[in-house]
């Protein structure tokens, strides 16, 4: 699913006037992608000048170095330091 990137998105409504659905609009100055709406085509990543549209692929590698920092946090707590076996049932 595309998203767009606040910090980059500069609010030129670009990919609004191209969105074939009409699944973007504008939200606090920003382009704001209707999920229940969008088709996925990839118009609004393709027409973007600052490379704002992001897609859901791009945000697993955040996912995973959070859910990694929280299995080394478990991991360290004293529950589970000295017990070979509690530590993998964790894994």
């Amino acid at each position: 699913m595309p998203w767009i990137d606040r910090e980059l998105c500069t609010g030129c409504q670009i990919c609004i006037a191209k969105c074939p659905v009409g699944a973007i609009s504008t939200e606090e100055e920003t382009a704001f992608i209707r999920e229940d709406e969008c088709i996925r085509c990839g118009v609004c990543h393709d027409v973007c000048p600052k490379d704002a549209v992001r897609h859901d692929g791009e945000r697993i590698p955040e996912e995973v170095q959070a859910n990694l920092a929280w299995a080394k946090k478990l991991l360290a707590h004293e529950y589970y330091s000295n017990d070979k076996t509690k530590q993998k049932q964790l894994i």
